[in-house]
């Protein structure tokens, strides 16, 4: 065989290759994938598309695939203006995909900010079947991310989630997910209605589910989500939100063996954030379990144990981890409190009502110490933020923040270490005194009589 024969017969292997859809770089549209096939069913997947949270510029294009789907790929038109209804005008692309939602969806991710048509197409039972076109709208429509969901609850174990979808106006099916702690899907539905009842199919339009979901379990962490989808299959909203089905009043009444204790607990801005809630506790010796309960919003009664739900905060130690505080990243006005269990009781705090807009931390550095006295530094100061504070507790901590003392007065002046105003105080010892040209850090809070810091001042001093 001469060279010109070798090269004509390497050519047709390749062109074959290429009609085979083997080389997907090569493009190939979707109307000759569809001849090759003998059934084909049209707008016979679920997929949508929506952006990720505060990225333009990546979209994730999401699928259900039922159990035995094959050879799944994602196509787009070759030309955004091109008819998205004739086949011919899509080709294959080459996407990174994940499952998601503990493995029940999949998920293509697209970068870039360019919009256009896409669809979903995948194998099963020798159909090959085709999602309806979905218009990706990542730049003129962005998808919008929220928490704003309202739970309650018919009986502990089945809650009910009713939310509001007023930025675009445009969705016209609403598809609800709910997975456990880990990620592991329980049941995935579709409603027309912005509510939907764990777990009641009456106004259930379609769903996922391969057998009926689970009941729940009380004072176990759940994940619900919500995607509002419009007609062209964008997704204009994500709802996102934890929730634990048992709330204040029924986990007391598991611990009514338990006596109920108080402990100490307040709250404030971050520092020039008004949307993360700073929650500081007092935990005494042998305390665990710590727990963050909040209601719905500020017009609960903070009596009423029934309007506290839990939440899962993140918490860390604070003062050389004589404090813990937790982080809530929301600016929501509503009643809060932490419990946890000590000395075989059940120790609440005491409301605390939460002001990040109406009353926002003020966070100084504006004091100086005086010394009177060798080694003990007196600190003055001046409510200007509201001069609404009732008490204010003070902490002193090595530069390395190893605690010394912490004491209350309602006095704004305070002498380390001089008992003479203090109303209460977290140290059981005798705080150490002060090693002259040291570096330490004083720390004075103003709270309110709803237990809301209205001002922090910190400043790191040396002694003298």
């Amino acid at each position: 065989m001469d060279f010109k024969k070798i090269v004509f017969f390497l050519t047709c292997i390749s062109i074959f290759s290429c009609s085979q859809d083997t080389d997907i770089s090569v493009a190939r549209n979707l109307q000759e994938y569809m001849n090759e096939n003998l059934n084909v069913e049209e707008n016979a997947v679920f997929a949508c598309a929506a952006n990720a949270s505060s990225n333009t510029s990546l979209t994730y294009i999401f699928y259900y695939p039922e159990a035995g789907a094959s050879d799944i790929r994602y196509y787009e038109l070759t030309e955004a203006s091109f008819d998205k209804d004739n086949f011919i005008n899509y080709k294959r692309e080459s996407l990174e995909s994940e499952m998601t939602f503990g493995n029940k969806l999949g998920r293509f991710s697209r970068s870039g900010s360019s919009e256009n048509w896409c669809l979903v197409t995948y194998k099963i039972n020798g159909v090959l079947r085709i999602s309806d076109p979905i218009k990706l709208n990542n730049t003129s429509k962005a998808t919008a991310y929220s928490n704003d969901v309202l739970i309650n609850y018919k009986t502990t174990l089945e809650p009910n989630f009713t939310w509001e979808d007023t930025i675009t106006n445009e969705s016209v099916n609403y598809f609800q997910i709910l997975t456990d702690e880990a990620q592991d899907f329980i049941s995935g539905t579709y409603t027309e209605d912005t509510f939907f009842q764990y777990y009641d199919e009456t106004n259930v339009t379609l769903n996922i589910n391969d057998t009926t979901p689970p009941e729940l379990v009380a004072d176990e962490i759940y994940n619900f989500t919500t995607f509002g989808i419009g007609e062209d299959n964008w997704v204009n909203i994500i709802i996102e939100e934890q929730f634990i089905p048992l709330n204040l009043k029924e986990y007391v009444a598991l611990n009514s063996e338990r006596e109920l204790d108080t402990l100490l607990a307040f709250a404030g801005n971050a520092n020039g954030n008004k949307q993360e809630t700073y929650i500081y506790f007092y935990p005494i010796e042998g305390a665990y379990e710590y727990r963050y309960y909040e209601t719905e919003n500020a017009m609960a009664d903070p009596t009423e144990f029934a309007n506290y739900k839990r939440r899962n905060l993140s918490h860390i130690p604070k003062f050389g981890g004589k404090l813990r505080r937790f982080s809530n990243t929301s600016s929501d006005e509503l009643w809060c409190l932490v419990t946890y269990l000590a000395d075989g009781k059940l120790h609440i705090s005491r409301a605390i009502k939460t002001k990040n807009l109406t009353r926002t931390t003020v966070w100084s550095t504006d004091i100086d110490p005086t010394y009177p006295e060798v080694l003990k530094p007196v600190f003055t100061w001046s409510d200007t933020s509201f001069a609404e504070s009732e008490q204010y507790f003070q902490v002193f901590t090595q530069n390395d923040d190893v605690f010394l003392s912490g004491t209350f007065t309602t006095e704004t002046k305070f002498q380390y270490y001089n008992e003479s105003n203090v109303v209460r105080k977290i140290h059981t010892d005798t705080p150490p005194s002060l090693v002259i040209d040291d570096t330490y850090k004083f720390y004075l809070y103003g709270l309110s009589a709803d237990n809301w810091v209205n001002l922090v001042i910190q400043k790191s001093f040396i002694a003298e």
